[in-house]
């Protein structure tokens, strides 16, 4: 399971509701990866990446390059799939890569061809028979790592035996 921790307002709370949320994720341990959210000060990100590389899992980094590099986080998540084949020449082939896709094949299979290692799709109460066809389509055809970033809560069996990964909705 891929965990979203969610963005926490600025200020002096900030601090423990990231901690909070990130006592909660390790907790889990179906918990696979963690994902930081954009905009962390980067003493909170620093902090948050010692503790989940500390809990044996990978910490990914949303779209900031820099804020990798700083907390020697395991990956980058791109929102923008566009930007896979730049940002792969950057990281190397060390690091995680992935790329959040639009709900359709080719653009997930040009993600994968440009050198991510996981391709994710959002999943809400409109695109679920949409994201379960192509999660399920996905899973007969391809070797890529997909993801389903879940915004919809409840079980969804179609996408938990053929994603590699759900992602909760964040809280």
């Amino acid at each position: 399971m891929f965990i979203r921790l969610p963005r926490c307002d600025s200020g002096r709370d900030a601090g423990r509701g990231l901690d909070a949320a990130l006592t909660a994720a390790l907790s889990d341990p179906n918990a696979a990866s963690l994902l930081l959210p954009p905009g962390l000060a980067v003493e909170d990100a620093k902090a948050a990446v010692k503790r989940i590389q500390a809990a044996d899992r990978p910490a990914l980094v949303i779209d900031d390059l820099d804020l990798r590099a700083a907390t020697q986080a395991d990956g980058v998540h791109l929102t923008d799939p566009s930007k896979v084949r730049a940002v792969r020449a950057k990281l190397g082939d060390g690091l995680v890569l992935g790329a959040e896709c639009a709900l359709e094949r080719h653009a997930c299979m040009v993600a994968a061809e440009d050198g991510a290692d996981y391709v994710a799709v959002h999943v809400t109460a409109d695109t679920l028979e949409a994201a379960d066809e192509l999660i399920g389509w996905w899973f007969e055809m391809m070797t890529t790592p997909i993801v389903a970033l879940l915004d919809v809560p409840g079980d969804h069996p179609g996408l938990a035996r053929h994603a590699d990964f759900l992602s909760p909705p964040a809280a």
